[in-house]
């Protein structure tokens, strides 16, 4: 069974569609790129996905559940996480703030025994500081849990925001062009990066990018939307020679359209 299965999914504002008739399925441990030019859908998905936006049709399912139009919050309790485009930390608190944040999702006292300090609420924090420090480490920021978000330049700005991601413990990951702003090095590096959390986390990964190098040197599979239909879908090597993919990257030639 898939983990993720997105059938016949359309989003309407008003009179315009944004995706029309989407289709899209993952199974566990598979890393899956969306790819597409700029405005064609790929955020408007991963909103749906997340509970942004309640599709206006079409269903999705999540391990068998549908959660199409379900609250964000009860979604990223269902096990899916994900990262913007645009870094969204809080800048003003440290590093193991914005994990330890994170990690309030699965707490299981309440809020009087949170202001009153009761036991539960000591042993469950204590356990998410232990918890939240091992994700650092493991995710090469340990030394930092003390700096202020804002201060850490920008791949590991970006690795923050992964972290406090896995701190939710998602089965399914998404991704919003995690190598934006990056140069060919730290895009190395962040592919290298995601595939050891992938195996390390058990996840299955979903990531919209416009560093093709990236995507294909990472992704099982890709999809590719352009003004909210999805034209093609395969494996890298199909992608790379699909004339319609070409052309919705590159135009097409009218002088060679009309030979």
């Amino acid at each position: 069974m898939a983990l993720l299965d997105m059938s016949q999914v359309s989003m309407r504002f008003g009179g315009l569609t944004a995706v029309k008739d989407f289709n899209l399925q993952l199974h566990p441990g598979e890393i899956v790129g969306l790819i597409g030019p700029n405005g064609a859908g790929k955020t408007t998905v991963f909103n749906m996905i997340t509970g942004v936006y309640k599709p206006s049709a079409g269903t999705i399912r999540f391990n068998g559940n549908e959660i199409g139009g379900m609250r964000p919050d009860l979604i990223t309790q269902q096990g899916i996480a994900r990262t913007f485009q645009n870094i969204r930390l809080f800048k003003e608190l440290t590093v193991l703030e914005n994990v330890l944040i994170a990690n309030h999702l699965h707490l299981a006292s309440n809020f009087m025994e949170a202001i009153l300090k009761l036991p539960r609420y000591r042993r469950e924090e204590a356990a998410m500081r232990e918890k939240s420090l091992k994700l650092l480490e493991r995710l090469g920021l340990l030394e930092h849990q003390n700096d202020k978000a804002s201060s850490l330049p920008y791949g590991l700005q970006r690795r923050l925001e992964i972290a406090r991601a896995l701190a939710t413990e998602p089965k399914l990951l998404l991704l919003d062009e995690p190598a934006a702003g990056m140069n060919p090095k730290e895009a190395a590096d962040l592919t290298v990066f995601i595939k050891e959390i992938r195996d390390e986390f058990d996840l299955t990964i979903l990531l919209i990018e416009h560093h093709m190098d990236v995507v294909m040197t990472i992704c099982d599979r890709i999809y590719v939307l352009v003004y909210g239909t999805m034209i093609a879908s395969g494996e890298p090597a199909e992608i790379q020679s699909n004339q319609q993919v070409i052309e919705a990257y590159l135009g097409v030639d009218e002088d060679a359209e009309n030979q």
